[in-house]
């Protein structure tokens, strides 16, 4: 933690995106909440899936799962992630990545998505 805050230039938007589940900690949410760097959500198959928010923007990346990169998302997930977004009320701006891309699932998910927004 030492070394990504040692790093990262003050005034910019930071977003981090772990992908080894021992960040999933309650101490390095509140760390980089008070440095103003943004934890990344992520939906990926060998880490933990909780919707982290811990700034006014929310970044959340989803890479396929349970086949990374392929795996498409069901209009329940979608659905369900719309959902538990819109009830955090510390949340004012969201980006979603649609890294199941190898095939044609990350399109047809960020329509599925959009369509949601638009109701």
């Amino acid at each position: 933690m030492e070394l990504i805050l040692k790093n990262l230039k003050r005034g910019f938007q930071n977003v981090v995106e772990f992908r080894d589940s021992s960040w999933w900690d309650k101490k390095i949410y509140k760390s980089l909440e008070e440095n103003e760097i943004i934890f990344c959500s992520v939906n990926h198959p060998k880490l933990p899936d909780d919707l982290i928010i811990n700034s006014g923007t929310s970044y959340i990346r989803l890479h396929g799962n349970p086949q990374i990169f392929y795996s498409k998302y069901s209009d329940k997930e979608l659905k369900k992630l719309f959902e538990e977004v819109n009830k955090k009320r510390k949340v004012k701006e969201v980006y979603i990545y649609f890294n199941n891309t190898a095939s044609t699932a990350g399109v047809l998910n960020a329509i599925e998505l959009q369509s949601l927004i638009s109701i």
